[in-house]
């Protein structure tokens, strides 16, 4: 089956079509929770920098309308979201832009039986101008996830997205379509044994030719065993199969890792680490050699910090043109968010790796990134809190015929005033600060106000209401 070519538009309307349908068998029933929300949002945002160029600082304010609804089905075994926020744009010096704009998306939580759960999204614009300084994005996704048997669980996810955004390397703005489609199995033999398959298929496709489009396969496996109660051992070995649309060089990569555990209480342990990544490349072949120690942290199932330093032993033939390299590496996989009073709290996210591409940008090879970022929440009054954010992206581009580092620079802070139960007011200002050393992209500096009106007449309710780290990741890394 070619997946390639599905066009997002007929599945999303045959997907809408679906869930429409069981909104009406819904409604019908007993029991089923029903709620409309209208809203008005009204906004102005400004920027310095409207095109992020070195050379060309067109300033721009915008100026938005927005009237929609949100409608909601909640019962005991689902819950299904429909959101419809058409609004129309104003702009002050690209007036050629001005229009109205139809925005929508559908989220559903479905307990299909006691031990299977599906989770569903979709999201809809109209805006499809492709035009630089814009930004838009058409997605769908679908996860399911199931108890098989009292220790063995299993799951299965799609993605897929339609976008229009700025491209890493040479900072143009494209369309493209990215697909993720996931599986897998994990078996629980042990009160801390953990045993499992997983499966990755996944294509980036531009819908003009471009040297970073890619087609990928990956299937690997993972074991973790507690040999005595303080002494453990985990393995994770992979196969990676990547195809460029526009190039011979493609890669076929096998990775493997084995790392001792010592658990010194019931949420820390300390590692000692070593990690082999070998690639065919028709350029030539590369060994990573990684060996590392370090310590995680496991505060929930989903936050923690896991910090470890090691070095990197980068080693290419020598018909590829690269040079050898030992580089420090600092290993980080961090998310925790410290409520530190009532009033206050602080988050963290951070995280680190290498491969042998970047994908969202393919092309540029072997590359080593870093990213840390952290916000600040704080309530000033019963009415008003307000927030401070920073982050920080690095992304090394190692290979000689590239040999480019990007740096990217996030500060900013926000301010909400409730002030009535139906009407909010929020102000954001913040700047980035993007500098690279490649001659596809220039450097550039951004500065963005952005103030809006809401008014709602009560707080509806909503899937996933508690912030997530993908939340977090979207405000700070941009």
């Amino acid at each position: 089956m070619q997946l390639k070519n599905c066009p997002f538009q007929k599945s999303f309307v045959l997907l809408s079509a679906v869930v429409f349908v069981f909104l009406l068998c819904a409604v019908a029933q007993a029991r089923v929770v029903t709620q409309i929300m209208p809203t008005l949002i009204i906004s102005e945002e400004y920027s310095d920098n409207f095109f992020q160029s070195a050379d060309n600082e067109q300033e721009e304010f915008i100026t938005s309308v927005g009237l929609g609804f949100s409608l909601g089905f909640i019962e005991r075994r689902y819950e299904v979201y429909l959101n419809y926020n058409p609004e129309y744009l104003y702009y002050k010096n690209l007036d050629n832009r001005d229009g109205l704009e139809h925005n929508a998306s559908l989220d559903g939580a479905f307990r299909l039986t006691k031990k299977t759960n599906l989770n569903t999204n979709l999201a809809y614009t109209t805006r499809d101008e492709k035009q630089a300084g814009e930004s838009w994005e058409n997605s769908a996704f679908a996860a399911l996830d199931t108890q098989l048997t009292k220790r063995t669980s299993a799951y299965i996810s799609q993605s897929y997205t339609n976008s229009f955004d700025q491209q890493i390397r040479t900072g143009d703005y494209r369309e493209h379509n990215v697909n993720r489609t996931a599986a897998g199995i994990t078996n629980q033999f042990g009160e801390k044994d953990r045993m499992g398959l997983n499966f990755t298929y996944a294509f980036d496709d531009y819908n003009n030719a471009d040297a970073d489009e890619y087609t990928e396969y990956s299937p690997s496996a993972f074991i973790t065993y507690w040999v005595t109660p303080l002494n453990g051992i985990s393995s994770n070995i992979s196969y990676e199969k990547t195809d460029f649309d526009n190039s011979t060089d493609d890669i076929d990569t096998y990775r493997g890792d084995l790392r001792y555990i010592r658990s010194f209480s019931r949420r820390l342990n300390g590692y000692v680490q070593y990690r082999h990544t070998y690639s065919e490349r028709e350029i030539g072949d590369h060994h990573i050699y990684n060996p590392s120690v370090g310590f995680e942290w496991d505060v929930t199932e989903d936050s923690g910090i896991n910090l470890g330093v090691g070095i990197l032993f980068s080693q290419w033939d020598e018909s590829s043109g690269n040079e050898d390299e030992t580089d420090p590496f600092l290993e980080l996989d961090a998310y925790k968010v410290f409520n530190f009073s009532p009033r206050g709290s602080f988050s963290l996210t951070a995280s680190s790796g290498y491969g042998e591409y970047n994908e969202d940008a393919a092309s540029l090879g072997y590359s080593i990134y870093y990213q840390a970022g952290a916000q600040l929440n704080y309530q000033l009054l019963k009415r008003m809190s307000s927030n401070v954010f920073a982050s920080y992206q690095r992304d090394e581009y190692s290979e000689t015929l590239v040999d480019r580092t990007d740096n990217t620079i996030t500060v900013g802070a926000g301010l909400s005033w409730l002030a009535r139960k139906w009407l909010r007011f929020n102000l954001t200002v913040s700047r980035d600060d993007f500098s690279t050393d490649g001659d596809q992209r220039g450097d550039y500096t951004e500065n963005t106000a952005f103030l809006s009106v809401s008014l709602i007449p009560a707080q509806p309710v909503r899937l996933k209401s508690d912030p997530t780290r993908q939340d977090l990741q979207d405000t700070l890394f941009r």
